[in-house]
């Protein structure tokens, strides 16, 4: 069993004993050589796209879902003025204010509760929201996208697709444990098939990094072009494909109306 003091600090302030609070649940491998994650989410690529097309210097950002604080790290660097971010998982919040003072993230503010209930209830606007890594955890994804526009003409979404035979391909067996059959769904007067995805024993992991309840709902790559359009996004710009990501077919989105 551990003793409270077990807590406690036993060397002087440093940043890798900081980070060793969440020893061994890190997704992401955080700059400066840090004994961190695996995952290159500090990479800038993403983020240097949307600012080709969105310019993003001087701009409002509201990003939703920053995890460990990598896209947020990269938005302060490339000249933001303010990043609000709100991450739901307390553990990944955390890890954000650790990352938030590690690397001086002075002019973004975390927000710990459900991103949703956020955009329901603001009446802020932002230029630019970012949405990277979210959309496929939705059980509600065309409620979300419709709640973005509501903020913004301008955004910015990295997601998953549902493609069954490329799924077949790089899930193989556990394509059949992982999705279920399709249904439809509606919403702002657009109809569209969707296809549940489940997180089964994903969810007694630590680093879980998913939505927040035990399934969500995938959308094809076609419907959730045609949904932005849709809601009166009128230009509509994609990249970063990759029909064989090891989680499923994804690519970028910038969005945005004039």
């Amino acid at each position: 069993m551990q003793s409270m003091l077990d807590f406690h600090a036993s060397a002087e302030p440093n940043a890798q004993s900081t980070v060793d609070i969440f020893k061994g649940e890190w997704l992401s491998l955080l700059p400066g050589g840090l004994n961190s994650g695996w995952a290159d989410l500090f990479n800038v690529h993403r983020v240097m796209w949307s600012d080709s097309l969105f310019n993003i210097s001087g701009k409002s950002v509201l990003e939703l879902g920053p995890l460990e604080g990598g896209q947020s790290f990269a938005l302060q660097n490339i000249g933001a003025t303010t990043i609000t971010a709100v991450e739901g998982n307390s553990r990944a919040f955390l890890k954000c204010l650790i990352v938030k003072e590690l690397f001086g993230l002075s002019r973004v503010k975390f927000l710990y509760g459900d991103f949703v209930k956020f955009l329901e209830t603001t009446n802020d606007n932002f230029d630019i929201v970012f949405a990277s890594g979210v959309l496929y955890h939705m059980s509600q994804p065309l409620k979300l996208l419709s709640l973005i526009k509501r903020h913004t003409n301008k955004c910015y979404i990295w997601t998953h697709y549902y493609d069954q035979g490329m799924l077949e391909v790089t899930l193989g067996d556990q394509f059949s444990r992982k999705f279920g059959g399709r249904m439809s769904i509606e919403f702002a007067g657009y109809r569209c098939d969707a296809y549940p995805q489940y997180y089964a024993d994903a969810l007694d992991r630590p680093e879980f990094a998913g939505g927040n309840a035990p399934s969500s709902l995938w959308l094809t790559r076609t419907d959730i072009l045609s949904f932005l359009a849709h809601i009166g996004f009128t230009r509509i710009d994609t990249n970063d494909e990759d029909p064989f990501h090891q989680n499923g077919p994804s690519f970028s989105i910038a969005a945005q109306y004039f």
